[in-house]
């Protein structure tokens, strides 16, 4: 388990700014600090550095074809930055019944002829990752209550002080030392070496080859009006045949 100073000592010492057992002046190594908790923040914007997904299960109302995301908002949970997979959760006679529930792009959304159109589940959602509240954009419009369970991306939690610990998977550590030195080079007056760059390059490749686990393509009904070459046959099943 390592600490911030840990990774922020180790970084230094990869550009020999400070020599070993030297301590580290405190304006020092609060900026360190700073860089440390911005290196994360971008890490968790890139969906093979997060090694970990979240599930949550929100409940749908009848009726409702959107809602906000996001702390303080409809459905109050950290606002996520991707949604990686998803379904729906019908009850009946007390039994969950699941549904598959795709995750569609902006583009596809839009492209739908009839948003409101009313279905009994959602058979497809829509993310807006707007800020500081995202949206769920449900097709087609439930027409009864139930679950809708998401999974997204983990953020990565900052490091509050230098002296907060973390447990990281393998490789972790070392890809953060080394890819954080790059960072404070350049408050330091110091040149990356070439050994250091391609290190930081190749120990951040390999955390990102671990989880790049292969993917499934979310698919959505025939039904779903996109376009004039679909008929207005979905109009009567709404893509629920």
């Amino acid at each position: 388990m390592a600490t911030a100073l840990d990774l922020i000592t180790g970084a230094l010492g990869e550009l020999n700014a400070y020599a070993p057992g030297e301590p580290l002046s405190s304006a020092d190594a609060n900026d360190a600090l700073l860089r440390l908790n911005d290196l994360l923040d971008t890490w968790s914007t890139e969906h093979l550095t997060v090694f970990n997904n979240n599930e949550y299960t929100l409940t749908f109302s009848p009726g409702v074809k959107s809602y906000t995301v996001g702390t303080g908002g409809d459905f109050n949970i950290p606002r996520p930055l991707r949604i990686t997979n998803a379904y729906t959760r019908i009850t009946s006679s007390g039994q969950g019944i699941d549904f598959p529930c795709a995750v569609v792009s902006g583009d596809v959304y839009t492209g739908i002829g009839l948003k409101s159109q009313p279905g009994p589940w959602p058979k497809a959602v829509y993310y807006n990752e707007d800020y500081p509240l995202g949206s769920l954009f449900f097709w087609p419009v439930p027409t009864q209550a139930g679950e809708f369970h998401m999974w997204t991306d983990d953020i990565f939690s900052t490091f509050a002080t230098l002296q907060t610990s973390v447990s990281l998977p393998q490789g972790y550590a070392r890809a953060l030392r080394k890819n954080l030195a790059v960072d404070l080079a350049p408050m330091f007056g110091r040149e990356p070496s070439q050994a250091l760059l391609r290190q930081a390059v190749e120990s951040k490749a390999a955390i990102k080859a671990l989880n790049n686990q292969p993917q499934t393509p979310s698919t959505y009904d025939g039904g779903m009006p996109t376009g004039q070459k679909y008929d207005a046959g979905w109009i009567l099943h709404g893509g629920f045949q």
